[in-house]
Order: structure tokens, then C-alpha cells, then sequence
């Protein structure tokens, strides 16, 4: 199936990820689905090829390319996986739902993607990484409804 997904243009979130969220107590699909639009707007401007220059950092998500090998090896099954645009749904989505399982809230997945820290404690979180969570969480409330299609501009400026 991973197969399958992988080779299929991302025109939405919805029609590209898979649907096993329930079973996995990673919060409700829609929610994440929501979560990732607010986050993709916060990274990329919901952009499949900006890339930070200083970090290297790259894709809709911002996936950090010492990530990618690893995450693309346990999501997609295959470490030197292309970063296009279904693979980085693929990839965001099962990553972000394992993290939701470990952290427990989404709060916490905007705070360990941008540290990689997982501390409970908002108030020992710097200034910028406190904005950054609430800038996603701001976004998120204006989510579509239910994390359905994302923004149609995939291409870099």
C-alpha cells in the first residue's frame, strides 16, 4: 500500500494518507490533518520545494536532511526515498502521529519539531519556540474543516 501511495500526486492530504490513525490513538485524522495544513503554512507557505538555506531544511514540512534517510527508511521503506510531494505527506503524517502518541498533544509536536526537545514545561521553552507553537496553533483554528485540501501553489517562487 505504502507503494501505492507513494506514486500518486499529492493533490489533497486526504486522498494521499492513509487512514489508520485510530487504531494507532494518534488523535482524530481530521485533527491532524488540520494540525498539518497550520504547520505546512508556518514551515513553507505550503511549498513541496522550499528549501532554508541556512539548515538545508526542506520541503513543505521543513524536514531536516539528516531526517529524511531515517524517516523516509521507516515510513516509506526505503532511506534514499525522493522528498516528492505524496512522500513528504507520507512521511510528515506517520511521523507527526508517532510523535502525537509520545508527546500527547500537538502543542508538543510543533515544540519538539522545531527543537526536537520533548519538555512538558511551556514555560522553560524560549520566546521564539513559545511563538512559533502558538503561530501553528493560530493557524490551525483556521484550517479547513477537515484538513482536506491544501493550498493548490506547491511550486517555489
Amino acid at each position: 500500500m505504502a507503494l501505492l501511495l507513494a506514486t500518486m500526486v499529492a493533490l489533497s492530504a486526504v486522498a494521499i494518507l492513509p487512514s489508520d490513525d485510530a487504531a494507532a490513538g494518534a488523535g482524530s485524522r481530521r485533527e491532524q490533518l488540520r494540525f498539518m495544513w497550520a504547520m505546512a503554512g508556518q514551515e513553507s507557505n505550503w511549498d513541496y520545494y522550499a528549501r532554508n538555506r541556512e539548515s538545508g531544511a526542506f520541503g513543505k514540512y521543513q524536514i531536516m536532511p539528516f531526517n529524511w534517510p531515517n524517516w523516509a527508511a521507516e515510513y516509506l521503506g526505503d532511506a534514499r526515498a525522493d522528498q516528492t510531494p505524496s512522500n513528504q505527506e507520507i512521511v510528515a503524517y506517520r511521523k507527526q502521529r508517532d510523535l502525537f502518541r509520545w508527546l500527547g498533544s500537538w502543542r508538543r509536536v510543533a515544540y519538539w519539531w522545531l527543537t526536537g526537545r520533548k519538555d512538558k514545561n511551556e514555560k522553560r521553552w524560549s520566546a521564539y519556540a513559545r511563538g512559533y507553537v502558538e503561530n501553528i496553533m493560530k493557524l490551525r483554528k483556521r484550517a479547513p474543516a477537515r484538513g482536506a485540501a491544501m493550498p493548490p501553489r506547491t511550486s517555489s517562487r
